[in-house]
């Protein structure tokens, strides 16, 4: 991403012997689906990604539980990892654990048919307190290219790789009520997903196809 090429260039590497090469996505495997939702549907909200600090699970699980007396939401979080007794232990706070369900690892052909049952991605990453942190994060591209509308954070070189407004929302790391605003938006205005997820999946083409790159 430009943003790691830019810490490189900050140790004193010559920004003129760096190419920027994304990492690709399989456009056959990640097949395009358009994402709307009929009357009285509850809108699946999906994250996929390692239970850990960096992936900002916490924050998204907060703002969730800020929307659920107002939307029918199921949330899917797809991962394993050291913090999945602490995140079970904040949605049991929260009293919703029939709204969020903690998945454990799937094999591509499970996690594709998850992707295509879901209606919004969310990745909230965040700079973890031992400064771990996201590259490009390429599962927001897969999301996208899927035709997922995305949520995410303006973190490292996530900005690069959403384009925000457009085929989704980026906030500030750990801003959970911008998050519930941007998360209330697009389940209030589902007639927008279709053409966010459009927009999404033409901007991973033109930029992250695997075969091109």
């Amino acid at each position: 991403t430009e943003f790691t090429k830019m810490q490189a260039v900050a140790l004193g590497c010559d920004a003129n012997k760096i190419v920027i090469l994304p990492m690709g996505v399989n456009l056959d495997h990640f097949k395009f689906k358009e994402r709307k939702i009929t009357p009285g549907e509850t809108a699946s909200i999906l994250t996929v990604g390692r239970l850990v600090e960096k992936k900002g699970h916490e924050y998204i699980i907060k703002a969730i539980a800020k929307l659920v007396d107002k939307y029918p939401i199921k949330y899917t979080i797809v991962g394993d990892g050291p913090l999945k007794r602490d995140l079970q232990i904040l949605i049991n706070d929260y009293d919703i654990n029939s709204t969020i369900k903690i998945v454990k690892t799937l094999k591509d052909e499970e996690l594709l048919n998850i992707f295509n049952d879901a209606h919004i991605f969310a990745l909230t990453s965040v700079t973890s307190s031992n400064c771990d942190r996201e590259g490009q994060a390429l599962v927001l591209q897969e999301a996208q290219a899927m035709g997922l509308p995305v949520i995410s954070t303006i973190h490292n070189g996530i900005p690069e790789g959403v384009l925000d407004g457009k085929s989704g929302f980026l906030v500030p790391e750990k801003n959970i009520e911008l998050l519930v605003e941007r998360l209330e938006f697009l389940l209030k205005y589902p007639e927008l997903w279709a053409k966010m997820g459009e927009n999404g999946r033409a901007f991973v083409e033109s930029k992250y196809d695997i075969k091109k790159l």
